[in-house]
């Protein structure tokens, strides 16, 4: 059985050796002090394996991508950026996405260029493709 009292008084304790790891990021200067504690933490974790306080950093990563996804959004990219990336990523041509969906290689080139509009079948092929929504090239 958790034993509350003294769990309260230990996180007592430990929110007093180091608020930046506890207090909520509601602003930029909390995101400026969290991200300066977790830059000491993750050189005090340094490559140790299973380190006591890895949790602790991951947490605090958790909790500062997301105050920056909230705050500053990457906005999606173009379609023809997109399927350009993914190709790259996975290290396929042209060639073999055509063949893998159907949709002719010089449609592909056009598409990657940004010189053709895709289409929702064009989506659709290359999101089951990529394994990606086909929202990521409408």
């Amino acid at each position: 059985m958790t034993n509350f009292s003294e769990l309260s008084s230990t996180f007592q304790h430990l929110q007093a050796l180091a608020p930046e790891a506890f207090m909520p990021i509601t602003s930029e200067a909390g995101l400026i002090s969290a991200t300066a504690f977790l830059k000491s933490l993750d050189q005090e974790i340094g490559d140790t394996a299973h380190h006591p306080l890895a949790e602790l950093a991951n947490t605090l990563m958790e909790r500062v991508m997301a105050y920056e996804a909230e705050h500053y959004p990457i906005p999606p990219a173009a379609p023809d950026m997109e399927l350009r990336l993914l190709m790259k990523e996975r290290g396929v041509t042209q060639q073999q996405v055509a063949a893998a969906t159907g949709i002719d290689q010089a449609q592909i080139s056009k598409l990657a260029s940004g010189k053709r509009t895709f289409t929702a079948e064009h989506a659709r092929a290359l999101g089951a493709f990529f394994g990606v929504s086909p929202a990521a090239f409408l």
